[in-house]
């Protein structure tokens, strides 16, 4: 496996994934931890077009999302580059567990180490970062195993069952991400 950790693998997202995916995404837990917008109702038919908008878009090297699988082949999930700034050497990353039965086991953690470890030595970027929802605890708790810090909090940025809620922007340099290692 070209990109593989202790408990994942990443992998291109093949057809097999739609289905999947689109149950992920019609699951409560896990859509409201992604979406900053309303959740909506996914179909197969939605799943399809994005997967073939990632993979497009991935041919034209504008952005990446790989599957996560366990080391069995479960796809669990999935993970990417969001936006790529080459000029500054950042990358903008996302990742998602769906499958309940691996939230909080450390498969999001050993795929953002595989992912980060992708970026900093295949494509030398200098700062990943993403944001999170700051009800989001798992997520945090995960990415600061991976070496993340906050550096800003949008206060009240996410309006989420009644009430807003603020979002973070975390990021993990490459001197950092190295010296932890």
């Amino acid at each position: 496996m070209l990109f593989s950790g202790q408990l994942v693998n990443l992998r291109a997202l093949t057809d097999n994934d739609i289905k999947a995916s689109a149950d992920f995404m019609n699951d409560p837990e896990i859509i409201l931890n992604l979406e900053d917008e309303a959740p909506m109702p996914q179909s197969y038919e939605t799943q399809k077009e994005w997967f073939e908008k990632m993979r497009k878009n991935q041919k034209e090297y504008s952005n990446f999302f790989w599957a996560i699988e366990t080391k069995d082949g479960r796809f669990i999930g999935g993970c990417g580059v969001n936006r790529m700034d080459r000029k500054n050497r950042h990358a903008q990353v996302g990742i998602f567990i769906g499958d309940r039965e691996y939230l909080g086991k450390g498969y999001g953690t050993d795929a953002m180490k595989v992912l980060l470890e992708f970026l900093f030595d295949e494509y030398n970027v200098n700062k990943v970062k993403l944001k999170v929802f700051g009800f989001n605890h798992r997520a945090i708790k995960s990415y600061e195993k991976c070496g993340f810090h906050k550096e800003a909090t949008l206060r009240e940025a996410i309006y989420r069952s009644g009430e807003y809620h603020d979002m973070h922007i975390m990021a993990v340099l490459k001197e950092a991400y190295l010296r932890n290692k």
